[in-house]
Order: structure tokens, then C-alpha cells, then sequence
């Protein structure tokens, strides 16, 4: 693995149609133990609510025969459900571990709900109730233990707007950015990333009442108003910054932990270079210390990675690790049980 290490400014997260047409299929078997191996991890559905109340369904990877060293919570990707990171849970659980996966409202089992299901929510009320939760186990051991923040793309984009930041003692973001169209890298990338956030959004929910899977070229259908939220911010150089609606959330500099930026050399469509540092540079003015990494696929002998690649299966023998240690030796606390 080879890095880079810079701290900048620029742009987010868009065209979905390709997004979603790299996502692997998902299904609940993804998570299952291998039935001749003897279970090391305890896998629990959990009930919680977000900072507004509204409830979110989740599950718990606890360690079984080994104490837990850590809390860690696995923030999802716009669109893609939880259960594309069980296997990464469980792998973390393995490792003393105690891990959160959930889906925000309106996706995974939440689809029928009521109220504003938009995208605001979900950087605000579903991020910080997870948080919250994860806090709140960290003090119900014999010591206080150290919280883990593992976010990809939206799960580390909507870190600036979380409430409780300066819980968090580490965090790892994978193809996390800040979402304005003009950032993009300029040519095909940076047109299809204005069309898809000025047209293709508003025409789709105009026609549909949300963001069909269809529409992002596969994966869960988005609610209307996430998508709203996601077209309006894109087109916007200040991103959430620009949404009145957001006033006072934004409140970057309360993080005081580790956090360490990752982009991948070929989620060029997703999450390229300039568009990470974006993201980093919301928190050039936080009490916490900011590492940019940049993966190349080849360093850790893979042809291609991508904007999900990190979270695949393939990825567990020589990627995860790579995350996970970089961490641990920043943060020696996340190491020891």
C-alpha cells in the first residue's frame, strides 16, 4: 500500500447510475458464519432511535470468548444497505470489536415510514443517534472504551454535521467527500455529475415521488425527499453548508480524535482525489489530527478496488487488515483490551 498524505480543498459524491452498477449483490447469507467454523461472533438485531426519535434498525457483531477492546459503528453508503458491511463487521468483531451496522430511515426495512425521509436526516439524526448508542456501550465497561468510526462515502461525508463529535476517538473514512458537481475532475466525470444532480434527480422525482434503483442503475430506490437534498446540495458550492435548514449543525471543529481519510486510485467516478480533500479541509480547523491516505490497488495486489472494493469480501485478506493497523498504531488505545 502506498499513501499520500495532504490536507486541501474540493468536492463530494454523485452519479449513481455507475455507483450502483459497481455494487455487488447482497443478501443475508453474506453475513452468515461458515457453519463448520465454531462461531467467535454474537450477531444481535438492535432497536435504536436517531437524535430526533425516529427508530432505526441495526445489529450488533459482538466477540464472543475474548473482551471487547473497542466500540465501533460502520456508517452506510447513500443507497446501499447494511448488510453489504456485515461480513467487515464481523470481521472487526473477531478483533475484540464491538460493531454497529444500520440502515437509514427509508432504506433497508425502514422503506415504510413516515415523516421527511431526506438526506439531512440521515447526516444529522441517523448519524448522530448512532453515535450516540455507541457512546453510551463504550461506559458500560469496567473502563471507559475508545469509539471507532468507520464511515464510507455518505458515512464519512456527513461526519461535519454529526452531533457528539468529540466522542469519537478515531475514524476511518473510505471514499468520503464534499458533494459540489464543479469539484469533479473536469471532462466526462465532471459533466455526468452536473447533469445527474441538476436534471436526472429532479426529473426522476418528479416523475416517481423518489429515486428508483432503476434511475441509479441498480441497488435500493432513494426516498424523494434524500434525493431532494442530495440534487440541491451538489449543485451548491458550499454543499450542506449552503441548506438553511442545516444552520448550526455544522460544527466540524468539535472533532478532537484520529481521523484518517482514505481515497482509492480508481473510484475516480465517486470519490477522486480532490474530492477527498474537500472533505478533509472541513476539519482544518478542529483540535483533532487529520491523515489523507490514498490506496493504490496494485500496492495491495489487487487489478481494481474502486468505490466498493474496500468492503468486499476479496478485500478482507490484505485491505482490512492495511485500515485496521494503520489505525491501531495511531490510536494504541483501539489496540489494547
Amino acid at each position: 500500500m502506498t499513501s499520500e498524505w495532504h490536507t486541501a480543498v474540493a468536492p463530494g459524491s454523485p452519479d449513481l447510475a455507475h455507483l450502483h452498477a459497481q455494487l455487488p449483490p447482497t443478501d443475508a447469507a453474506d453475513a452468515a458464519p461458515d457453519p463448520q467454523t465454531p462461531s467467535t461472533v454474537a450477531m444481535q438485531p438492535f432497536v435504536f432511535g436517531a437524535s430526533d426519535g425516529h427508530p432505526l434498525h441495526g445489529h450488533w457483531f459482538d466477540p464472543l470468548h475474548r473482551a471487547t477492546r473497542a466500540i465501533a459503528v460502520m456508517a452506510p453508503a447513500t443507497g446501499v444497505p447494511q448488510r453489504y458491511y456485515h461480513a467487515f463487521a464481523r470481521w472487526l468483531a473477531q478483533r475484540g470489536y464491538s460493531v454497529l451496522c444500520f440502515d437509514y430511515r427509508g432504506m433497508g426495512v425502514h422503506r415504510a415510514v413516515t415523516g421527511r425521509t431526506g438526506m439531512r436526516e440521515w447526516v444529522r439524526h441517523d448519524l448522530s443517534g448512532a453515535l450516540h448508542v455507541a457512546c453510551e456501550r463504550s461506559t458500560r465497561h469496567e473502563r471507559q472504551l475508545p469509539v471507532l468510526w468507520v464511515g464510507h462515502s455518505l458515512g464519512g461525508n456527513g461526519l461535519p454535521m454529526v452531533q457528539g463529535l468529540e466522542r469519537i476517538d478515531a475514524a476511518i473514512t473510505v471514499g468520503s467527500q464534499l458533494g459540489y458537481w464543479r469539484l469533479w475532475p473536469f471532462g466526462w466525470h465532471r459533466t455526468v455529475t452536473r447533469v445527474f444532480f441538476g436534471h436526472w434527480v429532479p426529473w426522476c422525482v418528479r416523475l416517481t415521488g423518489r429515486l428508483p434503483g432503476w434511475a441509479l442503475g441498480g441497488g435500493e430506490a432513494l426516498p424523494g425527499a434524500a434525493a431532494l437534498d442530495w440534487s440541491r446540495w451538489g449543485m451548491s458550492p458550499g454543499y450542506f453548508r449552503d441548506d438553511p435548514s442545516c444552520a448550526g449543525w455544522y460544527q466540524p471543529h468539535a472533532f478532537r480524535g484520529h481521523m484518517q481519510m482514505w481515497s482509492i486510485d480508481d473510484d475516480k467516478t465517486f470519490g477522486p482525489v480532490a474530492a477527498v480533500d474537500g472533505l478533509a479541509a472541513c476539519f482544518a480547523g478542529s483540535e483533532g489530527r487529520v491523515e489523507r491516505l490514498h490506496l493504490h490497488p496494485h500496492a495491495v495486489g489487487h487489478r481494481k478496488v474502486g468505490h466498493f472494493g474496500v468492503f468486499k469480501k476479496t478485500a478482507a485478506a490484505r485491505i482490512w487488515p492495511k485500515l485496521l493497523q494503520h489505525m491501531e498504531a495511531q490510536v494504541p488505545r483501539l489496540g489494547s483490551d
